[in-house]
């Protein structure tokens, strides 16, 4: 798979493309650009992302309505996870607060998870997720220096 998102007609099938330094997610049928999310958040310092050169959206693992066996939400049940595509261990794409941080998960907003869950459907699809991670470059979402002492 080409590390540039874009156009590329030799790339066959479904994949997804996360620039973290860029903070662009590039989704891609046969090579073309289908959709580009830049409404996201990942994974915190000391829970990073991990960075997947050659991977995929785990087949047994994507679940309309997912709750967490590691993770609580505020009132203490197991955190919800909408539209979860699991990639990596407990990592998945979901719906979550694009502005919160994640535990390693990449946070869509409600649509964008709901789209790119229906987008999935069974079929296999390729993942890369690239970096560095901006938090250990010294920048977090937005990219505004953070202090990461």
């Amino acid at each position: 798979m080409s590390t540039q998102p874009g156009s590329n007609p030799t790339i066959p099938g479904k994949s997804i493309v996360v620039d973290l330094p860029k903070h662009t997610i590039i989704v891609l049928d046969d090579g073309q650009a289908v959709r580009t999310i830049d409404d996201f958040s990942t994974g915190r310092q000391g829970h990073l992302t991990p960075l997947i050169a050659h991977g995929q959206i785990d087949p047994k693992r994507r679940y309309r309505m997912h709750y967490s066996s590691l993770y609580q939400d505020a009132e203490g049940k197991p955190a919800a996870m909408p539209y979860a595509l699991f990639f990596s261990g407990a990592c998945a794409f979901h719906a979550g607060d694009p502005d919160l941080e994640s535990h390693g998960c990449i946070h869509l907003s409600m649509k964008d998870a709901e789209w790119l869950f229906d987008w999935a459907g069974k079929d296999q699809v390729a993942l890369q997720i690239l970096g560095p991670n901006p938090h250990l470059v010294g920048y977090g979402k937005s990219g505004p220096k953070v202090d990461n002492a």
